[in-house]
């Protein structure tokens, strides 16, 4: 018998569907099925189109979700800030390491199979890495009352932050990738006062 979709509003539809389509796309690629689809998020393979017009949709509508920083940016927001500066610099990195990990996994995959990237039908896609002004003022705010400990303003330490985050995250650097703890640890050693390195 055909599962029978429990009641959604049509955007939580949309969305629900998006995020079991993601893992599949990255381990299937665009061979994914509609019918593959459906079986993972136990719904009929008319709901997947009913919500999504064509498979060439979703995958564009995947695409614009990975990228989308409203999740990551409510787990910053989320950090304890009674931890100590460098805690919560490397919370917040792990944050955007998975958001980062996640989006460029899936576009490689459909880069690899010559997948066209799409345009979100709501508008052009938002910026690609921490430099999401959302993200950025976000991060700031975790540096907050510990901006005077360091000779950069808070707007360059994130800055400096988001080029680590993003060649740690990105598999095409031949590097190892660092952990969070490793890249704040990098970035704050070079932008504190040399005073407070020294007390440390």
């Amino acid at each position: 018998m055909t599962p029978r979709a429990p009641a959604m509003s049509p955007e939580d539809r949309r969305s629900a569907i998006v995020e079991v389509t993601i893992p599949l796309l990255r381990e299937h690629g665009p061979a994914l099925t509609t019918k593959q689809v459906a079986e993972a998020a136990g719904i009929a393979e008319g709901t997947v189109f009913r919500a999504f017009g064509t498979k060439e949709e979703l995958v564009g509508a995947c695409a614009a979700a990975v990228f989308d920083t409203t999740a990551a940016v409510a787990r910053l927001r989320g950090i304890d800030p009674g931890l100590t500066l460098d805690e919560r610099l490397a919370a917040g990195v792990a944050v955007m390491h998975a958001h980062l990990e996640r989006a460029i996994g899936l576009m490689a995959t459909l880069h690899s199979a010559a997948v066209p990237p799409q345009r979100p039908p709501d508008g052009p896609p938002k910026r690609r890495s921490m430099s999401d002004p959302a993200v950025d003022a976000a991060f700031v705010d975790l540096i907050g009352p510990d901006a005077d400990s360091l000779r950069f303003d808070p707007p360059t330490v994130v800055n400096i932050l988001a080029h680590l985050t993003l060649s740690s995250a990105h598999p095409m650097f031949p590097v190892r990738s660092m952990t969070p703890a490793e890249i704040v640890s990098v970035v704050l050693d070079g932008t504190r006062h040399h005073t407070d390195r020294e007390a440390r």
